[in-house]
């Protein structure tokens, strides 16, 4: 009787081990942030006697990235979706934020900020991104198209520009494809920039 009510009780036990055991083994997950440029970034031009003003608007990603789990390319038409790496938040947003701070810098300026309702009419100019493509092969290279449009307070088009960014991946870590992001959205908010202090240079 006593063999026949312990052999149950010993399965359980050993099924319980096990599944703890694997539980225990599971990977824990890793989130990552985008970076902004450092300090040394900022050249403001001599001729900048006042701050200008900027809202960035929601940025647009495709629906393929727009999820928590980090995306890479691991054939011409196939993606991988990294189940334990993975953004702080939204992508979107993410970008949005690194994307003012960038250009707060560059433009020596604290009236940059990013609107989540979209065009803020107070600001000199509007910044609209949408992001075309982000292509990831981990250990080879990052490729960025971001198509990006510059409004005045007006809603009169100042600029609106194609930017492609290459970025060159060292190894296959996530934390190297990150900076090679975050290092893409640096190239092309100089670009913005560029064409920000142009018209304040005609000023």
């Amino acid at each position: 009787m006593n063999n026949g009510f312990n052999l149950p009780r010993t399965l359980i036990l050993v099924i319980a081990t096990i599944w703890l055991a694997g539980c225990a083994r599971s990977p824990q997950a890793r989130f990552y942030t985008l970076s902004p440029l450092g300090p040394q970034a900022a050249k403001p031009p001599a001729s900048a006697v006042r701050q200008v003003s900027l809202s960035i608007a929601p940025v647009e990603v495709p629906d393929y990235l727009n999820r928590p789990q980090i995306v890479t390319r691991s054939g011409q038409n196939e993606l991988k979706l990294a189940e334990f790496d993975r953004w702080a938040g939204s992508l979107p947003d993410n970008i949005a934020a690194v994307m003012a701070e960038n250009l707060s810098l560059l433009l020596a300026s604290d009236r940059v900020q990013a609107a989540p309702r979209g065009r803020n009419e107070k600001a000199d100019y509007t910044l609209a991104m949408r992001i075309l493509r982000l292509d990831c092969v981990p250990g080879d290279q990052l490729s960025m198209r971001v198509q990006w449009t510059l409004s005045a307070a007006d809603g009169t088009c100042v600029a609106a520009r194609v930017s492609t960014c290459m970025e060159k991946l060292k190894d296959s870590r996530y934390d190297t494809l990150v900076a090679a992001v975050s290092s893409a959205l640096g190239q092309v908010s100089r670009e913005i920039a560029r064409e920000i202090h142009d018209p304040m240079k005609a000023e």
